[in-house]
């Protein structure tokens, strides 16, 4: 931390100092502070370092009120000086935009370059990864009779369901068809697969045939809707369950 003290109360300590051993040579071997810095701060040309305004006022047996201290700084704040300057004046010369678009390209390269790497060397901890950032701004607003946090209330009456028929489920886990990576709603006895949806369009239908293209051939897969919405998810018919009820009886029949 450093100190901006009102204009003549450092020179006034640093002179007391002075006097009080005799000369700047002699403070500085009492205090352990350089005779460039005790002249400098005697000058009032510089703000004073914490450790440097204890030592005075120490030395000279006195503390310092409030009242005299104009500014405190933290200790790096010339590199933040220095570093809005910097910005100032390749702003002037024109320079900023462009050095910031270089640093952007930069970045943009690298992280392609990461991206790449992590899908071909690591793809299982890669999407793992990229989901948990998804997941930090995904919502989850609702909690499960288990405790768990889940998107909306479809889903919390979907999980709450298989805690009252002991179901062993999984909310949102990684599941890998081929070279391709899913992360369903939910996997039951890890053999079938629920996909819960709200979504008022067709647009969703489109989406979730192409994924069960892939996880069907791993898994049984439904698709749970409200009975209101039939009509935008005909295209999975075959997949469809309606309302919770649908889930309840497949549930029963597989036991």
């Amino acid at each position: 931390m450093f100190y901006v003290l009102k204009k003549g109360k450092l020179k006034e300590l640093v002179s007391n100092a002075i006097k009080k051993v005799g000369s700047i040579r002699k403070l500085e071997a009492r205090i352990k502070i350089s005779r460039s810095t005790i002249s400098e701060l005697s000058l009032e040309k510089r703000s004073v370092h914490n450790d440097n305004l204890n030592k005075i006022l120490d030395y000279i047996g006195i503390s310092l009120a409030d009242k005299y201290i104009i500014k405190r700084l933290p200790n790096n704040w010339r590199q933040i000086k220095g570093g809005k300057v910097g910005v100032e004046i390749k702003k002037k010369k024109g320079f900023y935009e462009s050095q910031l678009k270089k640093c952007h390209e930069g970045s943009s390269k690298y992280m392609k370059s990461w991206h790449k790497k992590m899908k071909n060397d690591n793809p299982e901890n890669y999407h793992l990864m990229q989901y948990e950032k998804f997941k930090k701004i995904g919502g989850y607003k609702f909690k499960t009779d288990n405790k768990e946090k889940v998107r909306n209330l479809l889903e919390k009456e979907v999980a709450d369901i298989f805690k009252k028929f002991g179901v062993d489920y999984k909310y949102e886990p990684l599941v890998r068809v081929g070279d391709r990576f899913f992360f369903p709603d939910f996997l039951v006895n890890n053999n079938m697969i629920i996909e819960c949806t709200k979504w008022r369009g067709k647009d969703k239908a489109i989406k979730l045939k192409e994924k069960i293209k892939f996880l069907n051939k791993n898994y049984r897969v439904y698709v749970l809707i409200p009975k209101a919405l039939k009509r935008y998810y005909e295209i999975l018919n075959h997949y469809l369950l309606l309302g919770t009820e649908d889930l309840v009886k497949i549930l029963k029949k597989s036991g």
